[in-house]
């Protein structure tokens, strides 16, 4: 036993020392990863999701993936004033890669070996790498307001994009207004459908008490692209006392945006709370065919900002887009202009 207890021992305590200088290896992995999936989100939040704008956010990418790779332990992020780790690690950020709409950021950190280094092993390289991404909203999860915005379905995947929306409702420039008209001649010029008035079903119902509490508050349930919405026709109970006080409330509510009117000032949102009262998330419906109650498949949603002028009779609001404000994205969504928070899609 003596002997073979002699012969077996080295093998054993090789193992262990391998063993521990592995595990110290995982952990500095599990941490590069971490810190790699931190600079990625950070990253994207400085993401517009405008065509093109890649270029002129790299710099604030730039500078948050170092921030944020440095408050995770990452040493040596170029020059970052948020944080000075100090670690013994050689770390590198191998690459940040910008598009309009996804970040993906690479580190790789040099681990020395401890027991390894007597059977002549020095060093051992760790990587992580992550991609984050903004989404077109795919779900609503509360607060949508019951107005259906037209919008014709085309291309692959199904759903309506900016070219795709009626005149006067154009999602490309921001603060364009329009108006849900009232009066069937009108309503066929804007896109809507003879006996519906853009008005749709989030779950209030039929009474005017529950419309008036929809129109304040905005929809208790979750909805999501390709979910199927009611058309309500008629307008006697858009403008009854209930409702016309629902809506007074929420205007009632909202603040003053900070840089004046979004509506008046080319959609500029700088400063704007996302809990704005007037911030609301409408569905875009197809309305075509629609005469009267009809079941609608959402093709969309869009941010838009509700103007003090509105009634229950004409609704004013015009499209801005405020990322990260409502919802959970969707990779299949149309892009309307808003988008959900960044989320790690590798």
């Amino acid at each position: 036993m003596a002997v073979l207890f002699t012969l077996v021992l080295p093998v054993l305590l090789g193992a262990m020392c391998l063993g521990a200088d592995f595990s110290v290896i995982y952990f500095n992995w599990a941490v590069v990863q971490k810190a790699a999936d931190a600079a990625a989100l950070a990253g994207a939040s400085q993401l517009t999701g405008v065509a093109g704008s890649a270029a002129s956010v790299q710099p604030a990418v730039d500078n948050y993936v170092n921030g944020y790779a440095c408050l995770n332990g990452i040493s040596n992020t170029t020059t970052s004033a948020l944080c000075a780790p100090g670690t013994a690690h050689v770390d590198n950020i191998l690459f940040t890669n910008v598009t309009d709409t996804t970040v993906q950021v690479g580190i790789k950190r040099t681990v020395p070996y401890f027991f390894g280094k007597m059977i002549g092993l020095q060093n051992a390289s760790v990587a992580g790498t992550a991609t984050a991404a903004l989404e077109s909203v795919g779900t609503v999860p509360s607060g949508m307001f019951p107005v259906g915005l037209q919008c014709t379905p085309t291309g692959t995947p199904a759903g309506c994009n900016v070219s795709s929306l009626f005149k006067g409702q154009n999602i490309v420039t921001f603060g364009a207004k329009f108006v849900l008209t009232t009066a069937n001649s009108n309503e066929e010029s804007s896109g809507g459908a003879p006996g519906n008035w853009d008005w749709v079903d989030v779950g209030q119902g039929n009474g005017a008490k529950q419309l008036g509490q929809v129109l304040q508050d905005g929809a208790s349930g979750s909805f999501s692209v390709g979910q199927t919405i009611g058309g309500t026709p008629g307008v006697g109970k858009f403008n009854a006392g209930p409702a016309k006080a629902g809506l007074a409330a929420r205007l009632a509510a909202c603040a003053s945006p900070p840089n004046g009117d979004p509506c008046s000032n080319g959609g500029n949102t700088t400063g704007l709370s996302c809990n704005d009262p007037c911030l609301i998330t409408v569905p875009a419906v197809n309305f075509t065919g629609c005469n009267g109650s009809c079941s609608l498949p959402i093709e969309g949603f869009a941010l838009m900002y509700l103007e003090q002028t509105s009634t229950t009779s004409a609704i004013q609001a015009c499209y801005i887009s405020k990322n990260t404000c409502t919802g959970e994205g969707s990779a299949s969504a149309p892009n309307l202009g808003p988008l959900a928070p960044p989320v790690l899609i590798n």
